[in-house]
C-alpha cells in the first residue's frame, strides 16, 4: 500500500485499477487472435473487482473521490454483484461467440458504466454510466451480424431518447443545485418545475429499467439479440436502470415528499409498478416463443422491484426503510435467476429449440436442464424456499409497512398469474420423456450451477444477502439529510 493512501482509498484503486486494465486489455484484444487469453484476462479482472467491491461493502465506511463518486456499502455491494454478473455472462459467452475479442472490449465499457452508476455521487456520473452501458450493449448486438441490425438500432435509438429526456430533467434541477450532486433537491422555487423534472426522470429511467409504458421494446430486442447479450440486458442493464432510479427517486426527490408533504413520487411509482407487473405477466400468458415469454417475465420482475421503491417514497425517509433493503435484495437475487435462465435458453437456442412445442419432452433429452430451468422459474414465481420467495416477501411486507398495502396485494395477485405461464413451460418439459439425449456445454453448466446454488442457499438462508442489503440501504440513507437526526 502506498504511504500516502489510506486503506479505503487503496480498495477503490483495487477496483478502478482492474477496470482500467479491463478497458485497455479489451481494446488490445481486438488486435490478437487468442480468445483464451482474452477470456482468462477478462474473467480474472472481473473477479478481482467483484471481490474487492464485496470487501468494501463489509467495511461500513463512506468517502467520496473525484468529486462525483462515492464509495460505501451501497456502491460496494451492488458493483460487486453486477461485476460478478458480468463474469457469468463472460463465462457463458466463451466458445459460443464468434467475436469474443470485440465482445470483451465492449463488455469492459459496460463494466465502466456499471461502476459510474453504482459509485455515483452526481447525476452527471449516472448519466455517463447509463449511456456507456446502453451504447456498448447496442454495439454488441450489432457486432453479432447483419441479422441483428434491427434490435441493435432499436436499443440505440431508445438509449438516445432516454439520454435526451434525462438531460432535460437534469436541466430543470440545475437552478436548485448547479453541482448536480446526488442530494435532495432544495425546494425554493416552482413546485411544478420540480414535479416535471421528477416525471421526466421517471420516464427516462423507465426506458432503461423496463418500466411501463416505456418497455414495449423489451420483447423485440430480447428475442432478436444473441442469447448471451439477452442475458446481459436482463441481468445487468435493467438492474443498472433500477439502481439509478433508486438513487434519484429515493435521494433527490425524497425531499420533495418530506418538505411539501406531496405524494407525487410515491403515486407515480405506484402507477408504474402496477402497470409494469400486469403488462409483463398478462402478455407472457399468450407467448409461444420461450425467449419472448421470459422477456415479458423480466418486465414483470422489474415491477416487483418498483414496489419496494414505491414503499420507500411513501415513508419519505430512508433510515430503516425496508423498501430500499428489499429492492436491493431482489435486484441481486433476480440477476442470478434471470442470467441462469437465459444461459439455458441461449444453449437451447443453439439447438434450434425456441418455442414451447420445441421444449416438449426436454426432461428426456437432458434432465439437468429441465430441472434447473424449473427451479429458476419457481424462484421467479416466488415459491419457497427459494430466493425469489424471500425477495418477494421482503418487497410486499415493506409495502404493507410503508402504507402501500394495495400495491402489495397487486404484487401477490401478479405472482399467482406468473405461476400459470411458468407451469406451461414446465408442463411441456416434463410432458413426455422422448427424444435424442443432449449434452450441455461445460461453460453453460457452470453458470447454471452457480445461479442455482445462489437461488437455493440464499433462499434457505436469506440473511446472507439481507444483512449486506440492509447496510447498503443505510449507506444510501447517508446521502439524505432528511434521514438524519
Amino acid at each position: 500500500m502506498l504511504p500516502y493512501m489510506s486503506g479505503n482509498e487503496f480498495l477503490v484503486y483495487l477496483i478502478a485499477g482492474p477496470l482500467f486494465l479491463l478497458i485497455v486489455s479489451g481494446i488490445i484484444s481486438m488486435f490478437h487472435k487468442s480468445e483464451r487469453l482474452s477470456f482468462v484476462f477478462t474473467s480474472a479482472l472481473l473477479a478481482v473487482m467483484s471481490v474487492a467491491a464485496f470487501y468494501l461493502a463489509t467495511l461500513g465506511t463512506s468517502f467520496s473521490f473525484l468529486g462525483i463518486l462515492q464509495a460505501n456499502s451501497f456502491s460496494g455491494l451492488l458493483f460487486g454483484a453486477l461485476a460478478f454478473g458480468l463474469l457469468l455472462v463472460e463465462i457463458l459467452s466463451y466458445g459460443r461467440t464468434v467475436y469474443l475479442q470485440e465482445f470483451n472490449m465492449l463488455l469492459s465499457f459496460v463494466a465502466f458504466g456499471v461502476f459510474m452508476v453504482t459509485f455515483a455521487y452526481s447525476l452527471i456520473a449516472i448519466l455517463v454510466g447509463l449511456e456507456s452501458v446502453i451504447l456498448s450493449t447496442a454495439f454488441m448486438i450489432l457486432a453479432s451480424g447483419k441479422k441483428y441490425l434491427e434490435p441493435a438500432v432499436k436499443l440505440f435509438l431508445l438509449g438516445a431518447i432516454a439520454t435526451a429526456i434525462f438531460t432535460f430533467a437534469l436541466a430543470l434541477l440545475l437552478p436548485w443545485d448547479p453541482s448536480a450532486a446526488l442530494t435532495p433537491a432544495v425546494i425554493t422555487g416552482s413546485r411544478f418545475v420540480l414535479g416535471l423534472s421528477l416525471v421526466l426522470f421517471a420516464g427516462a429511467l423507465s426506458i432503461e429499467a423496463a418500466g411501463f409504458p416505456f418497455n414495449f421494446w423489451v420483447p423485440d430486442v430480447y428475442e432478436g439479440s444473441p442469447g448471451n447479450v439477452t442475458a446481459l440486458l436482463a441481468g445487468i442493464n435493467k438492474k443498472v436502470g433500477l439502481i439509478a432510479m433508486m438513487q434519484i427517486l429515493a435521494v433527490v426527490f425524497i425531499g420533495y415528499t418530506a418538505t411539501l408533504g406531496a405524494s407525487l413520487p410515491a403515486d407515480l411509482l405506484f402507477i408504474i409498478a402496477t402497470f409494469t407487473m400486469f403488462f409483463g405477466n398478462l402478455a407472457a400468458l399468450v407467448q409461444s416463443n420461450v425467449k419472448r415469454l421470459f422477456a415479458y417475465s423480466s418486465i414483470s420482475q422489474a415491477g416487483y422491484i418498483l414496489v419496494g421503491l414505491a414503499a420507500a417514497e411513501h415513508i419519505a425517509t430512508l433510515q430503516g426503510n425496508t423498501g430500499i433493503q428489499a429492492a436491493i435484495f431482489y435486484i441481486i437475487a433476480h440477476m442470478f435467476m434471470i442470467i441462469g435462465a437465459f444461459a439455458i435458453i441461449f444453449w437451447l437456442e443453439s439447438k434450434n429449440i425456441n418455442t414451447l412445442n420445441d421444449y416438449s419432452g426436454l426432461s428426456g433429452r437432458n434432465m439437468f436442464v429441465a430441472v434447473s430451468l424449473s427451479i429458476l422459474m419457481l424462484s421467479m414465481a416466488g415459491v419457497p424456499p427459494l430466493v425469489g420467495f424471500a425477495g418477494k416477501f421482503l418487497l410486499f411486507s415493506s409495502a404493507v409497512s410503508g402504507g402501500e398495502a394495495l400495491l402489495a396485494f397487486i404484487g401477490i395477485i401478479n405472482s399467482f398469474i406468473s405461476i400459470y405461464y411458468y407451469a406451461r413451460v414446465m408442463n411441456q418439459m416434463f410432458l413426455r420423456k422422448e427424444g435424442k439425449a443432449m449434452q450441455i456445454d461445460k461453460n453453460i453448466a457452470i453458470v447454471v450451477c452457480i445461479c442455482l446454488a445462489f437461488v437455493i442457499i440464499v433462499g434457505i438462508y436469506p440473511q446472507i444477502l439481507l444483512g449486506p442489503a440492509t447496510s447498503a440501504a443505510s449507506a444510501l440513507a447517508s446521502y439524505n439529510p432528511f434521514t438524519l437526526g
